[in-house]
């Protein structure tokens, strides 16, 4: 019992940094539940080497951002996958030449096919390769290869919380969740968004009503209403529409959507962080059923012109 003790404050308290002690080692089964914990603390989990030439490049960007980010509940782990032969001397003495002053622990794992899924089903096992894991929000973001400053830091935000402008999360008000998403996507913080509709299908609306103007930095989106259902209109810069007006003929293209069964009004999101689209499709995705667009994570602009 003493023992099982000791054991779970080690996890819950990581490890000694490598100045004050050796580096400890541990399972896979270790590695998981050292972020699992039920709490807002966003675990930060990188795989590396002292032969991996990306990863003692990324390094010191984790190292930099976990300490700007602690208040904030950041918590570095570092997992080397050096070979035996390494552990533990020449990982410490590398981790001490190269002042990594953080949490840094040796996977004692040989087998691949046995701890790569356990940390992502597409993991291969190529290293870099990092985990970042906020539990209470449900944010999860796994990347099989180098995290520039700039992606890292805005992974750390959107695990955080960031500004509730870019937040869209699951439920939306009277949303309804098809299927759990366990990948996170629902929960992403981007940096613009579209709509589009199940089947792609292009319209040109005669009519409608503008339901609702949203902005999320320079990228706007008009949401009209006609006859139940939704069209959507971005990257509307220079119009100056605003919330109530009327459509004229062929003003604006756009898409329609339907829910997945055709019996009413939906959106679909596609979200976009400039490095590929994410559609929250029926694996994972949002849809709505209501007649507005009220949910506050998106700065709406009802009375705004555009």
């Amino acid at each position: 019992m003493f023992k099982r003790l000791i054991f779970i404050f080690t996890l819950m308290v990581f490890v000694m940094v490598v100045s004050a002690q050796d580096i400890p080692k541990w399972k896979i089964e270790d590695v998981v539940r050292s972020y699992s914990a039920k709490n807002d603390t966003v675990y930060v989990v990188n795989f590396w080497a002292t032969f991996c030439k990306p990863c003692i490049e990324e390094i010191p960007h984790f190292l930099r951002l976990a300490e700007k980010y602690k208040s904030q509940k950041v918590k570095l782990l570092l997992v080397s996958l050096d070979l035996p032969a390494y552990y533990p001397a020449k990982i410490v003495s590398f981790a001490k030449k190269n002042n990594y002053n953080t949490n840094i622990v040796w996977l004692n794992e040989t087998n691949a096919d046995h701890f790569c899924p356990m940390i992502d089903q597409k993991w291969s096992g190529a290293i870099p390769s990092t985990i970042i894991v906020n539990n209470s929000n449900g944010y999860r973001k796994f990347k099989e290869e180098e995290m520039s400053a700039v992606e890292l830091e805005r992974s750390l935000q959107e695990a955080i919380g960031g500004n509730a402008r870019y937040q869209f999360t699951a439920p939306m008000n009277d949303a309804e969740v098809l299927d759990k998403n366990e990948g996170g996507a629902a929960f992403m913080k981007i940096d613009y968004v579209s709509f589009k509709s199940k089947d792609s299908a292009v319209y040109a609306v005669t009519g409608g009503t503008v339901n609702a103007i949203a902005r999320i930095e320079e990228f706007k989106l008009v949401i009209i209403e006609k006859d139940g259902l939704f069209y959507t209109y971005s990257n509307l810069q220079t119009t100056t529409l605003k919330k109530g007006d009327h459509i004229k003929q062929d003003q604006l293209i756009g898409y329609a959507g339907r829910n997945l069964d055709g019996a009413g009004p939906v959106m679909e999101f596609y979200l976009n962080d400039r490095e590929k689209s994410i559609a929250l499709s029926r694996a994972n995705f949002i849809t709505r059923k209501d007649k507005r667009l009220t949910d506050h994570s998106i700065e709406l602009m009802d009375n705004e012109p555009q």
